[in-house]
């Protein structure tokens, strides 16, 4: 009879088997699972499974699958897959994915992601990737005079950088970002995580994966959830975390003579390795006279851009002004600074360095060179003078970062060169603004620091400096250019005498001495690995 079940076991499949080889085709309905059928069809026993779809909205059918010949599972083994493939069917998911991952010898867990995969490469879901570029691309309208519509990007520049270079582009991620996003699991994120924590990056960097990651896929599900195939009630991410805590870095700064210590030593030093990037050093040389946060720095552009004009004072010949948008900078508003001569000095000869290495002028005042072979064969194909877009950038924070770690001796071959020359062995970009606002305190003249960090100007600094503002020029007293120019001098003329001191300093003679007995440490290692010596043109420059 059609509606007669039968139990699996060994005496059913004989039966079959005389069936098949009496020529007769038939089929067995097995009672458990139910839709598990054995068919002697062609000659051939073989397990199929048949269910029908019972997703709310949608049209039934009947979906039907062959499992394989009856010898190829063990009883346990042919139930478990029928199972999970009836149950797929039956949730309107794809059962040749449970069948084909089950033969292959793959877990329960190998069986769900191959689900989740099989049905985003259906509905064209998002990778990983393309989640975090749309999640950094995203843009908002705001009105552009009295009725146009303009789109922008939601997030600053160094918001967006620090999305791509601290969680899509970490060379441990590479493998998962290419997966969809439906399919990834807690594990996968963890052991990214704990890559990173093993690669020597820094105690904060696997931190910033994880908190990165769990904002994007927060905001996956929330806001792209059709997209992304993310489901309310697993949100399994919630659980990555990380251990690191930030230490109190308020009491962190540099006095004028630290200051003018760590830039002869960063110049001592950077004559002896060889080849780094010119941009890394300048950023570092004039980032005490550009006290705005590293991010901020780094993506200055060049001198040729329309951000610099020349500073409108008479007093100030040859000092210029730049202009960081407001969506550049964390405080969302336009920020002027007037930067001396000194530093312009600095900019020039970067943009001489980045030029040669390039053959193009970049649009960056601190191009990264990490390309430029690339660069060189484009320009010269197109017989272009400026570097192609999609290979010019400017060099991240994080290379500021690695520069002063290598000091510290947290790079292989490099000695502890700070303390040597008596400066504190932990030292970071952000220091050296704690470092203005500490020296103008000190003196009663915190409203410089507020103007040069631009900080919001609290009531007393201005009625104490409200000359600014009569004072301000062509430029408006919100800008305080002039009132920046002021405490600039006063800051210069601190650093620079400590920085001429600190170059005749024996303590700066003795750390160039140390890197280079650890340079030739290491080209000696480098003989006896390869057989030769390399000379100091072939030796690669740690510090960038």
């Amino acid at each position: 009879m059609a509606s007669e079940r039968y139990a699996l076991t060994k005496d059913l499949l004989r039966d079959a088997g005389e069936e098949r080889d009496s020529g007769r085709e038939c089929q067995f309905a097995i009672d458990n699972p139910r839709g598990l059928t054995v068919r002697v069809r062609s000659g051939e026993v073989a397990y199929y499974i048949q269910a029908r779809t019972r997703v709310r909205g949608a049209k039934s059918t009947v979906v039907k699958r062959r499992l394989g010949a009856v010898g190829d599972f063990t009883f346990a083994q042919v139930k478990k897959i029928a199972t999970e493939a009836i149950f797929a069917v039956k949730n309107g998911r794809n059962p040749d994915a449970v069948i084909e991952t089950r033969l292959m010898g793959g877990d329960e867990k190998s069986v769900a992601v191959a689900v989740d995969r099989a049905e985003a490469l259906k509905g064209e879901l998002w990778t990983f990737e393309t989640m975090i570029t749309q999640y950094a691309q995203r843009t908002k309208s705001s009105k552009d005079g009295a009725r146009n519509e303009a789109t922008k990007l939601r997030l600053a520049p160094s918001s967006i950088l620090e999305l791509e270079t601290r969680l899509r582009d970490r060379p441990e991620n590479a493998e998962l970002k290419k997966r969809y996003v439906k399919e990834l699991r807690l594990e996968d994120l963890e052991e990214v995580r704990d890559l990173i924590e093993a690669s020597g990056s820094g105690p904060s960097a696997a931190a910033k994966y994880v908190d990165l990651a769990k904002r994007v896929l927060r905001w996956g599900l929330k806001q792209r959830r059709r997209l992304t195939g993310l489901e309310p009630t697993a949100t399994w991410w919630e659980a990555l975390s990380h251990e690191f805590e930030m230490e109190d870095r308020s009491g962190r700064y540099l006095t004028p003579a630290q200051i003018g210590m760590l830039v002869a030593l960063l110049e001592a030093v950077r004559p002896l390795g060889g080849n780094t990037n010119d941009a890394v050093l300048g950023a570092l040389q004039v980032s005490w006279m550009i006290p705005q946060r590293s991010s901020a720095l780094v993506n200055m552009l060049a001198l040729g851009s329309d951000r610099w004009v020349p500073d409108p004072a008479p007093e100030r010949n040859g000092w210029r002004v730049y202009t960081w948008k407001p969506d550049e900078v964390k405080n969302k508003r336009e920020i002027k600074l007037s930067i001396p001569p000194i530093a312009i000095d600095i900019l020039e000869r970067v943009a001489l360095y980045s030029k040669g290495q390039l053959g193009a002028v970049s649009t960056w005042a601190f191009p990264q060179d990490r390309n430029k072979y690339l660069v060189r064969a484009y320009v010269q194909k197109r017989r272009d003078s400026a570097v192609p877009a999609h290979l010019d950038k400017a060099i991240t924070p994080s290379s500021l970062n690695h520069a002063l770690d290598a000091l510290a001796g947290r790079k292989p071959g490099w000695p502890d060169l700070l303390t040597v020359v008596g400066l504190p062995n932990r030292i970071g970009p952000h220091d050296e603004r704690r470092s203005v606002t500490s020296f103008f305190e000190n003196f009663g003249e915190g409203a410089y620091a507020s103007a040069l960090l631009d900080h919001r100007v609290s009531g007393a600094d201005k009625m104490s400096r409200e000359v600014a503002a009569i004072t301000q020029s062509v430029y408006s007293a919100a800008d305080r250019v002039v009132f920046k120019a002021e405490g600039m001098l006063l800051w210069m003329e601190a650093v620079l005498p400590a920085y001429e001191a600190a170059r005749k300093d024996p303590r700066l003679v003795k750390a160039v001495e140390m890197r280079k007995r650890a340079l030739a440490k290491g080209s000696s290692k480098l003989e006896k690995t390869n057989g030769r010596s390399k000379g100091p043109s072939e030796t690669k420059f740690a510090l960038a």
